[in-house]
């Protein structure tokens, strides 16, 4: 299998995992968490990560006041039909979809992590001098960014599992930290190959002579 077939397959299998994470995550989606996962995600206290997950144990009007309380965000309209419906599930089977969501992004994380580090490597070898060791330093970072989502997923799935009273400071750190630390080293990554993109298209629309 060359490597551009091993490229093409790690890169479907991103996009068929986090197509399904994306489904599950679509039934978090009440009007206080509109974005499901990710609010709790960038929750930012201790606080703010329980009135997410005690949302999803009951509902959003139950714990309004709370959120506005401890700086949560508020909802900013009335619920769509779409929110409706998520709202309108038992609470059982709201936070079970949070596990379930949790679990497949293990899937999804193993697969970007390896579509990333295919792609840095890759990129890397067209590089030269200081940009190729930069590839070289993206192309481990790669395996990092899914490290710290194993980190992150093993927080919440705790966070799920302390029940109504959620995660303690410590928890809270120990999730938000490798959150963190994820978007973090991925923002990073995607920098490093938009600019290698950028530079392999800038030398393409050089004349032939000019890129000796």
């Amino acid at each position: 299998m060359t490597s551009a077939v091993r490229l093409i397959a790690a890169l479907l299998l991103t996009v068929v995992t986090g197509a399904f994470v994306l489904a599950t995550n679509r039934d978090l989606q009440m009007s206080c968490t509109p974005h499901g996962m990710l609010n709790l995600q960038f929750a930012g206290s201790a606080d703010c990560a329980r009135l997410v997950l005690q949302s999803w144990g009951g509902q959003c009007a139950d714990t309004e006041a709370q959120r506005v309380l401890h700086g949560c965000a508020a909802p900013a309209r009335p619920p769509d039909a779409a929110q409706q419906r998520v709202e309108a599930r038992a609470p059982d089977a709201r936070l079970h979809t949070a596990r379930q969501t949790l679990f497949a992004d293990f899937a999804f994380m193993t697969a970007y992590s390896i579509f990333l580090w295919m792609l840095c490597a890759r990129a890397a070898a067209t590089l030269g001098g200081a940009p190729r060791r930069v590839g070289q330093a993206a192309t481990f970072a790669a395996p990092l960014a899914g490290l710290a989502d194993v980190s992150e997923n093993i927080a919440h799935l705790m966070f799920l599992a302390a029940g109504a009273d959620g995660p303690g400071e410590a928890l809270f750190a120990w999730g938000h930290y490798s959150v963190m630390l994820k978007w973090g080293v991925i923002g990073l990554i995607v920098a490093f190959l938009a600019a290698a993109g950028l530079r392999m298209l800038f030398r393409r629309a050089q004349p032939a002579e000019a890129r000796r």
